[in-house]
């Protein structure tokens, strides 16, 4: 029996899947034009394709090598995973019903727990430091115009 190292092709399968939602969405939602007159969907278009042909590109790497190196599942840092994907959610689920510094000091406050060594008044104090970078960068110097502070109470 063929060793096949899944743990690169399935992986690679999955980014293949997801170029090819990307590509599918912009073939769908935005106009493509043409090479010379480019339409908004043509960059998100370009992206998925791409995305496909690493993704194929990954998998087939693990089909004909079966010598790469093995992944141990002990060795995946999950608290870091875990904390990391949360702090996103949070911040998605913030920025339009909080507002922006409320989503920051979520996104921040949380994934700075990602480190096991991680302090309370650590977390406290990159989240203003933060906060006060964000602020500076985005409506003071880009001019962004968004909801600083959206309590739904």
């Amino acid at each position: 029996m063929v060793d096949r190292n899944y743990s690169e092709i399935v992986p690679g399968l999955l980014i293949a899947i997801f170029g090819a939602i990307v590509a599918f969405y912009a073939s769908q939602n935005y106009t493509i034009g043409t090479l010379q007159r480019m339409g908004p969907g043509m960059f998100p278009m370009a992206l998925g394709i791409l995305i496909v042909g690493l993704g194929f590109a990954q998998a087939l790497t693990g089909w004909f090598k079966s010598d790469l190196p093995r992944i141990d599942l002990s060795q995946i840092q999950w608290r870091a995973a875990l904390f990391s994907l949360l702090a996103v959610i949070v911040f998605s689920l913030l920025i339009r019903t909080a507002g922006f510094i409320p989503a920051v000091i979520g996104v921040v406050g949380i994934s700075a727990f990602a480190d096991k060594g991680a302090r309370p008044l650590t977390a406290v104090i990159l989240s203003i430091v933060l906060c006060a970078i964000a602020f500076l960068i985005f409506r003071v110097g880009l001019g962004m115009h968004f909801k600083i502070i959206d309590w739904p109470f």
